[in-house]
């Protein structure tokens, strides 16, 4: 038995935090939650914003606690989701809270550039989305931004790591979130101008898996510890992270993350950039070991995560397990959404929204709890079925086994469903997904 690494992932998503002690002794791994914490959009003066001082306080706080609880600590990484940024000014320190990638100011800026949407997609093979870093940066222009006082652009993990090392870096997966990072490495200078932004706002890309830089001294004081402790640019993008854990399975796996997304997709040895893949939602981002992970995005647990924060206002707090209880039970009227459509895309009142669609589009009129979660798992269903059979014409492959990862792998129940529709057999992979593959790539797994 080899020195047993130990790594402490980060792991940021929309709804929620994790910090996750994993130890691999060389062939097999072990892990313990040192800290769970909430996360979710702020709203100030109708804008949508992250708690960057909240978010930066429960690392912190997740990392002091590993230490106590498991002991000395080997490496941190740190995911989060894809495209948002922050920005650091020339004292080097963070500007206000980084906005949400839910803001309303990105689908504007999106309308704006609308006929470049072709010539965007031709430089990194990125969907058209409205919460693209591309249209963050037309929006923080349009907004009058002073970008002329910001040092550094950062993406989330990234940002983060600045704050607890000093140092700043891009690391590769995340940064092919954005729009505008070339599938050949590096930023499109052409874009960036006609923002006005110089190159240089962005640090230098590093590898995945380089060491960013160790913790702080004064971090170390404040968390307390007494020991180098190096922060790794692990995959920035939890995707990636995901990803990692099912990459050496098969060449060409078919996975779908699922969590407050769905990302639903394959690995492709380089990337499809085509009038197709543009037309059908396919997008080409970078995965832990330089390959593309070709795959569509579909909105996820979110549509269930809205719905159960209406249910408790209105005074019943329902378990997730409740949920899908209710949903098993419940008469199947054959009521279908499109889960990506704009009317499920911000919050507030997210099963009055499900209700009211599922009437004006069907004339179904949809009764109980049960059936509107019924409607949700099962429109998810469906639309992985749409996604793989595009995805099949893409490649010209067919597809025998779904990975199915994250904390939406839990759902047995959607999981069966997701089988029938479509025709496929349904692996369970990890729960914690991207934070085991966070800590892999840490310890150079």
């Amino acid at each position: 038995m080899g020195k047993i690494k130990r790594a402490l992932a980060i792991d940021l998503g929309a709804s929620s935090g994790r910090g996750i002690v994993f130890e691999f002794d060389g062939e097999n791994h072990t892990s313990k939650i040192a800290h769970r914490f909430s996360n979710g959009a702020v709203e100030k003066d109708g804008k949508l914003y992250w708690d960057l001082s909240m978010l930066f306080e429960e690392i912190c706080k997740a990392i002091s606690l590993a230490d106590k609880t498991c002991g000395k600590l080997d490496a941190v990484g740190i995911d989060s989701w894809g495209v948002d940024i922050g920005f650091i000014d020339k004292q080097g320190k963070p500007v206000g809270d980084p906005r949400n990638y839910r803001d309303p100011s990105h689908a504007q800026a999106r309308t704006f550039v609308s006929s470049k949407a072709w010539d965007l997609y031709k430089i990194s093979g990125i969907s058209d989305n409205d919460f693209n870093t591309t249209y963050q940066l037309i929006a923080r222009a349009r907004e009058g931004f002073d970008f002329s006082q910001i040092k550094y652009i950062l993406f989330i993990p990234q940002l983060l790591g600045y704050m607890l090392t000093g140092k700043a870096a891009v690391e590769p997966t995340i940064a092919s979130t954005s729009g505008f990072y070339r599938q050949d490495g590096g930023f499109c200078e052409e874009f960036l101008k006609s923002v006005g932004i110089e190159k240089t706002l962005f640090p230098p890309v590093v590898k995945t898996s380089d060491i960013i830089g160790n913790i702080k001294n004064e971090i170390k004081e404040k968390i307390g510890i007494d020991y180098e402790l190096p922060v790794i640019a692990t995959p920035g993008h939890d995707t990636a992270c995901a990803v990692h854990t099912v990459s050496l399975k098969e060449r060409h796996p078919l996975y779908l993350s699922s969590g407050t997304w769905s990302l639903f997709g394959t690995l492709e040895d380089r990337p499809i950039i085509s009038k197709q893949t543009f037309e059908k939602g396919y997008t080409n981002e970078l995965a832990s070991d330089g390959r593309i992970r070709l795959l569509r995005n579909i909105m996820g647990m979110w549509i269930i995560q809205e719905c159960r924060k209406q249910w408790a206002s209105e005074g019943e707090d329902l378990s997730f397990e409740k949920i899908v209880e209710l949903a098993q039970t419940a008469e199947d009227k054959r009521a279908v959404i499109d889960v990506n459509d704009a009317d499920f895309a911000y919050p507030g009142f997210m099963a009055d929204k499900v209700r009211d669609h599922v009437l004006k589009k069907q004339g179904i009129n949809l009764q109980s709890k049960g059936e509107i979660a019924l409607c949700v798992y099962s429109s998810l269903a469906k639309a992985y079925k749409n996604a793989l059979d595009d995805l099949k014409k893409i490649t010209n492959r067919d597809y025998s086994t779904l990975y199915v990862l994250g904390g939406g792998s839990n759902n047995e129940f959607l999981n069966r469903l997701i089988e029938k529709e479509l025709n496929i057999k349904v692996v369970k992979g990890e729960s914690e997904a991207s934070a085991l593959g966070n800590a892999m790539c840490c310890v150079g797994l």
